[in-house]
């Protein structure tokens, strides 16, 4: 009877197990390093927010919606430019609005800092496909104008980043350098135009 008992026990842990480990698997975002200091993250997320060239402000503006003075034949081009300061216009909303429902596989914070990281062409190429499985939908595409950090100065503002924390004292592996940048993007993004209606 107990050989029985340990046999169905062990099946049970078997079934749950791997019942959790595709679970996992079918989750669509990742989790992202980021530091404890709140206001580094702020000053890293502003920079890297108002860089330059390509920088988040240039599109989506200093105050976070469409950048001004756009000439007509840009209009187009920013026709698709979420308003920062309402969550309610970004395409990670449309996305769990329609297919979230009560889970808590998707939610709209994990999406937008997926796409911040990873920047329009990766997040449709990688992470799509995945919620594709989830959802039973083709359409969660964004659009690729949407670069995240991966800016023509990618390189010197990791490098620039990477040289901040460590005179910060701010201990982080080089691997995470990325997820740093994008979860500091994101935290400006929040505190700046979501959090300062």
């Amino acid at each position: 009877m107990a050989n029985i008992f340990k046999s169905l026990l062990s099946a049970l842990f078997l079934i749950f197990s791997s019942f959790g480990f595709s679970k996992v698997e079918a989750n669509p975002v990742r989790q992202y390093v980021e530091i404890d200091r709140a206001d580094l993250k702020l000053l890293i997320g502003e920079k890297l927010y108002n860089q330059p060239g390509d920088g988040c402000w240039s599109c989506h503006g200093a105050e976070g919606i469409k950048a001004d003075g756009v000439s007509d034949e840009m209009t187009k081009k920013h026709q698709n430019i979420a308003n920062l300061k309402n969550p309610a216009t970004w395409t990670s909303f449309k996305i769990i609005k329609q297919y979230a429902g009560d889970s808590e596989m998707l939610s709209q914070r994990d999406i937008s800092l997926s796409l911040v990281r990873l920047g329009a062409d990766e997040w449709n190429k990688d992470l799509a496909p995945r919620i594709r499985e989830y959802t039973g939908s083709n359409i969660i595409f964004f659009d690729e104008q949407m670069i995240g950090i991966h800016s023509k100065l990618l390189k010197k503002n990791a490098r620039s980043i990477s040289r901040r924390l460590k005179r910060e004292k701010v201990r982080f592996k080089g691997r995470d350098l990325m997820d740093i940048m994008s979860t500091s993007v994101f935290y400006y993004i929040e505190n700046k135009f979501v959090g300062n209606k």
